[in-house]
């Protein structure tokens, strides 16, 4: 599953402290140049000079685009322009951080609505431009949009329960990558992480940063830490909160979701408050369950089948302390109202699908052919037989996607980067705590900040933001394996 819910979490936290922007930013001084790479065959750019960004207003942000080549591979080809918004400094700049919200498939520049606007990020937004982009292949990026089938596949069975769900489910899914293909076939092999951080590195040439400083949410800590690795003395200052596994194969990375959910939505049955029902939550929700498979709740589009109940469930698990309302939902489906329990799902539906799909498609390597991805699917719900099914089974048009993965990646290393700030959260479940370990201990020149909550990454705690702001702002580091509690 994506973790496409941040923005809406951080929303939450940032809302009512959001202070009014000054929208003349002030001239940035010209930065020194980066140091020169011998040849052109050196770099990883291949001597590509972006052109310098021609800013515009556009409300309380200001935006542009940043051309690049659309194959990093045929410098001289078509070009692709990508989206980018900054929030000026509200002082005299001395650079950029640049952030992104994970997905993949997250709009960096949504983002900018809601990142670094708490009392701890005071100095930080004095002092740097907070800039965010559209991610290749996404937004306003060249977005990969074939999303006509979706609705009718997101409304079918995750979990079939005979061959005749199982045939409609593969049907719905091979309808997508063949839309995808018809519709974006000229970008489908060209919107990988590999891709992307060779972006990142013509964004920061473009805002003339002699270093990057950046802030990497879910997904966008694969971003910052391959970045660090292809460009380690380009590194100012990389945050990584919420880490994904840069070195696994899709199987390995949703199996490790797949145990992180389970574990999640018991603890959810477990912190139910008042609103815990007779016979408790997870008796409720199987119950439910039970009953939407034989007739789904609801009228219309405002319907709660097994496919609508499994993706409230995730959903709910990104929020941190969220049994009471997750009881109360299930327990007014069952009464008959499942606007509650719809409306987590649509949350957890709120980002463009099929941009994530095509990144997650080719992004790692994975089971092909239907007959395969059953077989994994079932793998997953031996281990989490209530989510199981829906955490496979959302990406199934990768069974059929018609442009192979790339090859696996080495994990990084970013040997010879400056210091790395790891965030781990011990009670995420959609980037588990173990991963973030993982992370900073494969990274030459890192730092192990352990958050002990729950919900998905760590943004939002007080502790957290005074460190982060800390670093990014004055390269100020914790000692190593420092604890933030909620």
């Amino acid at each position: 599953m994506a973790a496409i819910a941040l923005a809406m979490a951080m929303a939450t936290l940032a809302g009512a402290c959001s202070p009014g922007l000054d929208t003349g930013a002030p001239t940035r001084p010209t930065a020194p140049p980066p140091t020169a790479y011998p040849t052109p065959e050196d770099d990883p750019l291949g001597g590509f000079t972006p052109e310098p960004i021609n800013w515009e207003d556009c409300d309380v942000l200001e935006c542009a685009a940043v051309g690049v080549p659309l194959d990093w591979d045929d410098l001289d080809g078509a070009e692709l322009e990508l989206a980018i918004a900054r929030r000026p400094a509200e002082g005299d700049p001395r650079g950029s951080v640049l952030v992104n919200p994970g997905g993949p498939g997250g709009s960096g520049i949504e983002l900018l609505d809601y990142v670094f606007l708490a009392d701890p990020f005071d100095g930080l937004r004095d002092r740097f431009d907070i800039v965010g982009w559209d991610p290749r292949g996404t937004n306003g990026s060249g977005a990969v949009d074939c999303d006509a089938p979706v609705d009718d596949f997101r409304t079918l069975d995750p979990s079939p329960d005979d061959a005749k769900e199982a045939d409609e489910l593969a049907d719905a899914a091979t309808e997508i990558a063949q839309d995808c293909e018809r519709a974006a076939s000229d970008r489908l092999a060209h919107i990988s992480t590999d891709d992307t951080v060779k972006d990142m590195e013509a964004i920061r040439r473009a805002l003339g940063d002699e270093q990057l400083s950046f802030y990497g949410f879910s997904y966008g800590t694969a971003l910052g830490a391959f970045y660090a690795e292809q460009f380690p003395d380009r590194v100012r200052a990389i945050v990584l909160d919420g880490v994904v596994d840069p070195g696994a194969d899709l199987e390995t990375y949703l199996t490790a979701q797949a145990r992180g959910f389970d574990r999640a939505l018991d603890a959810m049955f477990d912190a139910c408050g008042d609103a815990c029902p007779h016979g408790g939550v997870a008796e409720l929700y199987d119950r439910l369950a039970d009953r939407v498979e034989r007739s789904p709740i609801g009228l219309g589009s405002d319907t709660l089948g097994p496919a609508e109940l499994a993706t409230a469930a995730i959903s709910a698990t990104y929020s941190p302390d969220g049994g009471p309302a997750f009881a109360a939902a299930l327990q007014q489906a069952d009464d008959g109202d499942p606007t509650a329990l719809l409306s987590l799902a649509a949350q957890y539906y709120s980002t463009d699908y099929t941009p994530y799909l095509a990144i997650e498609c080719i992004d790692q390597a994975h089971p092909m052919g239907d007959a395969e991805w059953a077989a994994f699917v079932e793998r997953l719900e031996d281990i989490s037989p209530r989510l199981g099914g829906s955490i496979g089974n959302e990406l199934l048009p990768c069974a059929n996607w018609s442009v192979a993965p790339v090859e696996p990646r080495p994990f990084p290393s970013a040997s010879g980067s400056n210091p790395i700030l790891v965030i781990g959260n011990t009670g995420d479940a959609a980037t588990p705590f173990s991963q973030a370990e993982a992370m900073a201990e494969g990274l030459d020149n890192a730092v192990l900040l352990t958050h002990e909550g729950t919900g998905h990454t760590s943004y939002g705690n007080p502790c957290v933001d005074e460190i982060s702001a800390a670093y990014l702002n004055d390269l100020e580091l914790p000692d190593d394996g420092t604890v933030c509690r909620d």
